[in-house]
């Protein structure tokens, strides 16, 4: 009896902090990496056009900042770089944080209530010389000025690289900031951060955003951003003026911090959700919006995307995974996505699929009608792979997906598992990174856990009639980290 009443004394203590915490008292002072001031915050970069020629730089401040301004000079070792800074007037845009006004209805936010409204400003740096550092900072009042932040444009030619993070979501502040600050560590030079969708846990919610901006700081703006949106980026709004029925939407919040390309043959309601980088002649990234009902106008643009793209390596990043456990895979628009996106993802010549969702690592690869796919030997070159498909999350809320019997059964064994696909690589309880980098006709993946270590990798090569091999190297036949044999756990609503 006694077990019982503890039992349900700390489920009731944790119900009342979730609740608190999901709707926050803003009658006491704010965190002072949330209020919105004179002075600009949740500074970063983007691209928005062409990333070897330009980059987008966006900001926030309270409403008493109307005009401003931001400067961009090359960067030089002189000690006064900024006097040949040039300064460009910012486009301002006022968002009221408590009531979202979306192309499909209204939201009266409790995450918000007592916020108000705030500024975003936006400039997008353009004509700037490919593979060239530039030093930028952005105003908020008159004086009232940002740190110099520097960031380099895109090669259009030679090697490239970048970080893909999945979910961060939870614990974002406390606990995420180690990891996206681990992999700075790792390169510091990387061409971009791709974050694969759930970069917050409520996409309406102003803390959430202060978190995941905060954790970041000056990494977001000196490496751009490439903003993929999850299911938690969007919010229940109800239609006809706030009165009729509950639909889900992309948040308001998105557009006004992140400022992304506009795919024109895609409808308004896509823009900047989803979109296309060339980043350079060797690499070319495609978004896709996952969270929605329908499908049919990604597919279109997607399939004429890849027929007219020539670059030698062609990297899809979407939130919801291609496959998905028989635990996860119970929506429609799960089957929906995958009939409708797998073909094109497989005929279109995508090298590598970038998710998230699922809150746990796994790599699986297309079963080759030529033969098994995974050699399982370090080393060892196999052909006809087919994309590379990668689950990862990089937040503190893991899912206990993975049993030993699972694994024994069916990683790297080279049979369809899921989605006809094979898994060759899966981890529990452990958030990571992945750092690629492309050299030519040399793609290399190498998943990091957040103290460092790898704990995955494999080298795709390409031949000049478009051949991929496939090599997995050492750390892909370590010791599988699963919930049975790694550290405590305790779940996500404990982060505070």
């Amino acid at each position: 009896m006694l077990k019982t009443l503890i039992v349900i004394t700390s489920l009731f203590a944790a119900l009342l902090s979730f609740t608190a915490h999901a709707h926050p008292n803003h009658t006491a002072p704010l965190p002072p990496w949330q209020a919105a001031t004179a002075w600009p915050d949740r500074v970063i970069a983007t691209f928005e056009g062409d990333p070897s020629t330009g980059f987008a730089v966006t900001w926030r401040t309270d409403v008493s900042v109307g005009r401003t301004i931001a400067q961009i000079a090359e960067a030089t070792p002189d000690a006064r770089f900024d006097v040949v800074a040039d300064t460009y007037r910012a486009k301002t845009e006022t968002v009221d944080l408590e009531t979202f006004v979306t192309e499909d209805g209204v939201k009266h936010s409790l995450e918000n209530v007592g916020l108000g409204s705030a500024h975003y400003h936006s400039y997008v740096f353009k004509d700037l010389q490919p593979d060239t550092l530039y030093a930028w900072r952005v105003q908020g009042d008159r004086g009232k000025w940002s740190e110099w932040f520097q960031t380099r444009t895109a090669p259009r030619t030679g090697p490239v690289s970048f970080v893909y993070f999945g979910d961060s979501q939870n614990g974002v502040r406390p606990n995420w900031s180690r990891v996206i600050r681990a992999a700075f560590q790792t390169d510091p030079h990387a061409t971009f951060f791709l974050h694969a969708g759930d970069l917050v846990a409520k996409g309406d919610s102003d803390y959430n955003w202060a978190e995941w901006f905060d954790a970041g700081k000056f990494i977001h703006a000196m490496i751009p951003v490439v903003p993929v949106p999850g299911n938690h980026e969007n919010i229940a709004v109800r239609t006809d003026g706030g009165t009729g029925d509950r639909v889900r939407t992309r948040t308001t919040l998105w557009r006004p911090q992140f400022t992304l390309p506009k795919e024109q043959e895609l409808p308004g309601t896509l823009h900047e959700s989803a979109y296309q980088l060339r980043i350079s002649e060797d690499l070319h990234v495609f978004v896709i919006d996952s969270a929605r009902r329908d499908f049919s106008d990604q597919a279109a643009w997607l399939e004429k995307a890849l027929a007219t793209s020539d670059a030698t390596w062609k990297i899809v990043s979407m939130h919801h995974p291609y496959f998905l456990p028989e635990t996860f895979d119970r929506r429609p628009e799960d089957k929906l996505r995958r009939d409708t996106l797998g073909p094109i993802i497989r005929e279109g010549g995508v090298d590598l699929v970038l998710t998230g969702h699922v809150h746990t690592y796994s790599r699986a690869t297309l079963v080759s009608r030529r033969g098994p796919h995974a050699a399982r030997a370090a080393g060892e070159s196999v052909s006809g792979v087919g994309p590379v498909f990668v689950i990862s999350v990089s937040g503190a809320k893991n899912t206990d997906i993975w049993q030993s019997e699972q694994v024994d059964e069916m990683v790297g064994d080279g049979a369809p598992d899921m989605g006809s696909l094979s898994l060759d690589r899966v981890a529990g309880n452990t958030p990571m990174f992945q750092h690629i980098r492309i050299d030519d006709d040399v793609l290399t993946y190498t998943a990091y856990a957040a103290t460092g270590e790898a704990y995955d990798g494999f080298t795709l090569t390409k031949s000049e009639d478009g051949a991929v091999s496939f090599v997995e190297g050492d750390a892909a036949f370590g010791e599988t980290r699963l919930f049975e044999n790694t550290g405590p756990y305790r779940e996500w609503w404990d982060l505070r």
